[in-house]
């Protein structure tokens, strides 16, 4: 070991005074503070952070969260060299990507990042063996194997992966309003109400005709955009075929990836994310039966991970 590396890092961990943990997804980050040994003290939220929009970006959404959180608890936010911070974020798992959040990140006194499936890992099973899917704006499924190995599963990104996500649900319910415009499916309560949102979040929806609605939605249209649209699919499961057939092609997707992960069935398993609670029944009774509660969430995965990180540095 370098003695000169090991005393810098033992003296920089040792001015560390809080722990930031964050959770940065398509649609919303969450920012949770802690003392220096783990104690929780706030958490404030903010809009999406992933890491496609950009690493200025995502450091432009998760740095002011971080000062609203210390505002919570009743702080100032303290000098950034006083702050270790633990980063899971959709996007980390692209490299240029990951190495421009490092290259923008600011000067806090520790930062560890991850793709933010590994922080969702971390805080369900509490850094032991298992394995997660988490479901949301994307979808990502990861195992951590009691011989230590690691497998991973989707997180490929939008358009072309994230299977069962948020986005994914949301595409296939624009394609479904689209055949039910042209006639070529059932026009019933979801692709109504995929019509009235689109025409909803454009500036001036009056005067257009409904193919010209959907158009113009989809010109401006990003993955974000794509999984609200989920909403409506687990809205309307109840009374609309087609949103039921959407919510059961995602289930299956969820399947697929527990078989992958852990073909042996030897590791707890959570399903995690925003859409996690909408799919379990659409789920195979087998499934269901090997699903164990996260112990914690990203956000507290993220704190695990930075911590870890600290005490590592002092030994």
């Amino acid at each position: 070991m370098n003695t000169s590396s090991s005393h810098a890092a033992t003296s920089a961990s040792a001015a560390i005074a809080y722990l930031v943990g964050v959770d940065g997804g398509g649609t919303k980050t969450l920012v949770r503070i802690a003392t220096a040994d783990g104690r929780v003290l706030a958490e404030a939220a903010g809009s999406g952070s992933a890491l496609r929009n950009g690493a200025e970006a995502a450091w432009r959404i998760i740095v002011p969260a971080i000062e609203q959180a210390f505002g919570h608890a009743g702080h100032a936010i303290p000098p950034l060299s006083q702050l270790a911070v633990g980063v899971g974020i959709a996007g980390y798992n692209v490299a240029q990507w990951a190495a421009d959040f490092h290259a923008t990140a600011p000067a806090f006194g520790m930062l560890q990042a991850v793709t933010d499936g590994i922080t969702t890992l971390l805080g369900a099973h509490q850094g032991k063996p298992g394995a997660v899917i988490a479901v949301g704006t994307g979808t990502i499924g990861i195992a951590a194997d009691i011989d230590g190995r690691q497998r991973m599963v989707d997180g490929w990104g939008f358009p072309s992966g994230d299977d069962a996500s948020g986005a994914w649900m949301g595409m296939r319910a624009i394609h479904h309003t689209q055949h039910a415009i042209d006639g070529r499916a059932v026009r019933g309560p979801l692709a109504e109400a995929v019509l009235a949102f689109c025409a909803s979040e454009l500036p001036t929806a009056s005067g257009r005709s409904e193919r010209e609605t959907v158009l113009a939605w989809l010109s401006q249209a990003d993955q974000a955009a794509f999984a609200r649209l989920a909403r409506l699919v687990v809205a309307h499961a109840d009374n609309d075929g087609a949103a039921r057939a959407i919510m059961q092609a995602a289930a299956d997707e969820i399947e697929l990836m527990a078989g992958a992960l852990d073909p042996q069935q030897r590791l707890p398993l959570a399903l995690c994310g925003g859409l996690a609670g909408a799919l379990d029944g659409y789920l195979s009774s087998g499934l269901r039966q090997r699903v164990v509660a996260a112990s914690a969430d990203a956000a507290d995965g993220a704190l695990l991970l930075v911590l870890q990180a600290l005490q590592s540095s002092r030994e």
